[in-house]
Parts: structure tokens; C-alpha cells; sequence
């Protein structure tokens, strides 16, 4: 099982943000020069992917930086386990990040700022279109933050 969450984070790593260099990227027109910090902060990072427990789908944060607000946010994306397009998962401006599945794979929890402190919402998802169903909602409210959250073996409880 440790190997196909290791082939797909790889797989997702090396081709979900793969992009055609930017102009001011290209060595033809620009000549070479040193990949900066700069270049390197306009990439997305890949976090915590999470295999369905069907084998079928791919859950993973994406981070985004922003220099010049010197802020970075993680939004929640999916992509078929043996390869295609990515998309977002939810089209919040919240940072969201560590996704689980719950045992049947009929649902997902994640951590969310779309409340401060963080807590940890929940939604119904489709394994057949691989997509959040209904509405999410939050399933914490605990003063100093929630984050982490893991499914009981059951399913029963997180």
C-alpha cells in the first residue's frame, strides 16, 4: 500500500503542475541563467497526498506563496490515481489542507482557516466522479485550534 501512495505522490509531483516555462523562464529567450529564489517561490508545493481507499483518487494540498503579501496558502486538489488533470477540490479562499478519507471512502475531512483558529470540516464525496458532495461543514470548535484529525477504524468517529 506505501508504494502506491509513493508512485502516486510522485507521479502528481512530477506532471500536476508541470507547465510550459514562462518567457522570462526560457533560456531561448533570456538566455541561461541560475534558477533564483524567486523561481522558486513561484512553485507549487505538493503536501500530504492521500489515496482513496478504492485506489481511485489522489487528494493533496497545493501550496501557493506570495512574496510581495508574504503570505502562502494550501488549497485542496484531485487527480485520478493513474494519472490526468488535476482540479481543486473546493473553490474556497480558505487555507485547507491535510485530507483524510474516511475509511469507506465515502467522506473527507480536512483542516480549514475558513475559521480562526483552524478546525476541521467535513463532506460527503462521490468516489465515482471524485468530487465533495453537498455542502462542507465544520465538525470542530475547539478554542485553541484543530488539525490532524484522524478516522477511527470504524468510521464511526474522528
Amino acid at each position: 500500500m506505501h508504494w502506491k501512495i509513493f508512485v502516486a505522490s510522485l507521479t502528481i509531483a512530477l506532471s500536476t503542475f508541470a507547465q510550459t516555462p514562462s518567457p522570462s523562464l526560457s533560456a531561448e529567450s533570456s538566455g541561461k541563467r541560475p534558477f533564483t529564489f524567486e523561481d522558486m517561490m513561484k512553485l507549487k508545493r505538493v503536501e500530504r497526498p492521500v489515496l482513496s481507499p478504492v485506489g481511485k483518487w489522489v487528494v493533496f494540498g497545493a501550496e501557493d506563496v506570495d512574496l510581495e503579501a508574504n503570505t502562502k496558502i494550501s488549497h485542496l486538489w484531485i487527480v485520478p490515481a493513474t494519472g490526468g488533470e488535476s482540479r481543486r477540490l473546493n473553490e474556497t479562499p480558505n487555507h485547507e489542507e491535510r485530507p483524510r478519507f474516511s475509511p469507506d471512502g465515502k467522506r473527507l475531512i480536512w483542516s480549514s482557516k475558513a475559521t480562526d483558529p483552524s478546525q476541521i470540516w467535513m463532506c460527503d464525496f462521490d468516489t465515482d466522479i471524485g468530487a465533495l458532495t453537498g455542502k462542507p461543514h465544520q465538525v470542530t470548535n475547539i478554542s485553541i485550534g484543530a488539525d490532524g484529525a484522524i478516522w477511527s477504524p470504524d468510521g464511526k468517529n474522528i
